[in-house]
């Protein structure tokens, strides 16, 4: 009977020490369910998010003294797209986009015109071309923003 004592001692400190490690694993879950559901927000607004190019690929203007071109992008997803954050590559050289046909929003279904220039003045190109353009638009959607990316081989056509 001299054992009584400690091992309700013992019994205590399991219990605290029990205690303590399903506070830890149950704020370690709430951690993880949290982020969890916040990526699925995001992956959510990344599907929502959409571009294409109305350009006739095969056939897309080029103005090699300018070092311009001139795109007709689609929203075709189904969230708005920022204007001000879109990016052009083409053959990996980074282009300066800007807005051609003055729009302020850009709504699901909308096309509007962009001016892309080299403005690394690094690409040079005179008769017909085929590179690959990449396209990156981003949504304005309030919390998680979706981001999509669209690589796609065109046709460069000196003016």
């Amino acid at each position: 009977m001299a054992n009584g004592p400690s091992e309700i001692i013992l019994l205590i400190a399991g219990l605290i020490v029990a205690g303590l490690v399903s506070g830890v694993l149950l704020d370690t879950w709430g951690d993880m369910d949290s982020a969890i559901e916040d990526r699925g927000k995001e992956g959510a607004e990344d599907v929502r998010t959409r571009a294409s190019l109305v350009n006739d690929p095969s056939n897309v203007g080029w103005d090699d003294t300018e070092k311009r071109a001139t795109l007709y992008i689609q929203n075709s997803g189904e969230t708005q797209l920022d204007l001000e954050t879109i990016g052009v590559y083409i053959e990996g050289t980074p282009m300066t986009v800007s807005v051609a046909d003055g729009s302020t929003t850009w709504v699901q279904g909308q096309i509007v015109q962009f001016t892309v220039d080299d403005t690394s003045d690094t690409l040079s190109y005179t008769g017909t071309n085929d590179v690959i353009m990449t396209i990156t638009v981003v949504s304005t959607a309030t919390g998680y923003a979706g981001a999509y990316t669209v690589s796609e081989e065109v046709r460069l056509v000196t003016s």
